[in-house]
């Protein structure tokens, strides 16, 4: 039995070495093949000097609303006007009735020839005295009664006088006038109404339209803030916002033709809202925009220099702020995070965490690692749909 182990020992051990050798012998199965680098579409974010645009929500107002009132009493005779129509300065609006008036001055004319016959008398007088007086053939005191009759039928002419100014004022406001060019609302007053009793009666409103002002409210923050950049320098009056601050989109969200300029910003701070009122010219010569209409305000306080600008698709939101990839040297990417301002048409305005003259990926941003190797090509923007094709 020990034979049989022993020869099947000396069987086996040649067969195991062989067996091991014939293992070692076998090739390690290949490394799979590196995957090639990420193609990338990239742009190069710039600087430029871009506006300083904000939107608000404001309110047209005339530029001169004229109220149209009776500045004396009387029954309204007449009215000389169509409501809504364009009138001009100067132009007859109500008649009301001028008979007591012209009676007046009636009056007060007569009055003042009464007083200056006086005048003539008592000078008359006056003047025959006064030789007398020199050879005393009168009295001083009848010479003086003489020299004080003059005086006062001079104040009587006077007050004649005024008296025939005034009635003649009088009957001059029986004639309403327009004090300014612009649109006539309605009819406020009948006619055959009693006018202008205890008050001067509303009769009226003349409403100057060829220009119109737009009122429209701005945070006291954002106006603290503007004001902050305007003196350190980061943001510029330019020249293009001199006389074209302003732009109008009316309610239908059209554009208004004409641009406008700021002519006016309030001095204190609304307590109850909080905000400065900012007002802004318009011509308007077409009269689209009307007193009372709410329209949408984008104006542009400044330019802001030497800003950074990338595509909006660069850019994506995270939980924890925004964040752009940065081809590198060797054309590694790095992640960066962004300090981001607003939108300005297509493009992010990046305010911390990017240089001009960086590679940044717009396309392919959803297979990138840190620090992994691209393949970066260049990237071009759509054209607008109504240029793509003729």
């Amino acid at each position: 039995m020990q034979k049989y182990l022993g020869l099947i020992k000396l069987v086996s051990t040649p067969l195991l070495l062989t067996l091991v050798l014939s293992a070692c012998q076998k090739k390690a199965p290949p490394a799979p093949p590196k995957p090639p680098p990420a193609e990338v579409r990239v742009v190069a974010s710039r600087s430029e000097t871009v506006p300083v645009v904000n939107e608000y929500v404001g309110r047209v107002a005339a530029f001169r609303s004229v109220e149209v009132r009776a500045r004396v009493e009387g029954i309204l005779e007449q009215r000389h006007f169509v409501e809504g129509s364009e009138v001009k300065k100067g132009q007859l609006l109500y008649t009301i009735d001028p008979t007591p008036y012209r009676i007046a001055l009636n009056d007060a004319v007569a009055d003042q020839a009464r007083s200056a016959a006086n005048l003539a008398s008592a000078r008359s007088k006056e003047k025959r005295l006064a030789p007398l007086i020199k050879e005393n053939a009168i009295s001083q005191q009848d010479y003086e009664d003489a020299v004080t009759a003059v005086k006062q039928t001079e104040a009587q002419l006077a007050v004649s006088a005024a008296n025939v100014e005034r009635a003649q004022t009088n009957l001059g406001y029986t004639k309403v006038l327009a004090t300014e060019s612009g649109k006539i609302g309605a009819a406020l007053v009948p006619e055959g109404r009693l006018v202008g009793r205890g008050e001067s009666t509303h009769l009226t409103t003349v409403d100057r339209l060829d220009q119109v002002y737009v009122n429209f409210n701005v945070a006291d923050r954002d106006a603290l803030i503007l004001r902050r950049e305007l003196s350190t320098g980061r943001v510029k009056a330019g020249a293009g916002t001199g006389s074209a601050q302003a732009r109008i989109f009316l309610p239908d969200g059209s554009e208004f033709e004409r641009s406008g300029k700021l002519d006016f910003s309030e001095s204190q701070v609304n307590p109850s809202t909080g905000t400065i009122t900012l007002r802004v010219v318009m011509p308007n010569p077409s009269q689209k925009l009307l007193p009372g209409m709410y329209v949408r305000v984008v104006y542009t306080s400044g330019e802001r220099p030497n800003t950074i600008l990338i595509p909006q698709k660069a850019v994506t939101k995270t939980p924890t702020g925004h964040v752009a990839w940065v081809v590198g040297p060797e054309n590694k990417v790095e992640r960066r995070d962004l300090v981001v301002g607003e939108w300005l048409k297509n493009d992010w305005i990046v305010e911390k965490g990017l240089g001009a003259g960086e590679s940044v990926v717009v396309e392919g941003l959803q297979r990138l690692q840190q620090g992994a190797t691209v393949k970066p090509s260049p990237w071009a923007a759509a054209a607008p749909a109504s240029a793509a094709a003729p």
